[in-house]
């Protein structure tokens, strides 16, 4: 499975999240603001099922302290 979309924090600026399926049940997520190089990226080894986009969101909760849930 594969999703992408993005998400408003604080000051008005956009946040895009990716999730993508991995074998033997990982997944590759990023995370990157609108108008910046920086792409953050997780691999997780094991990962919640089902999908969710809040899971997601969460483990870029350090790196973008101010999403608004």
């Amino acid at each position: 499975m594969r999703d992408e979309w993005t998400k408003g924090i604080s000051g008005d600026r956009l946040v895009k999240f990716t999730y993508d399926d991995l074998p033997d049940g990982a997944a590759f997520l990023t995370a990157q603001i609108a108008n910046h190089e920086v792409v953050y990226s997780i691999i997780v080894e094991e990962t919640e099922q089902p999908f969710s986009r809040h899971g997601v969101e969460r483990h870029f909760e350090y790196e973008f302290r101010s999403i608004s849930h």
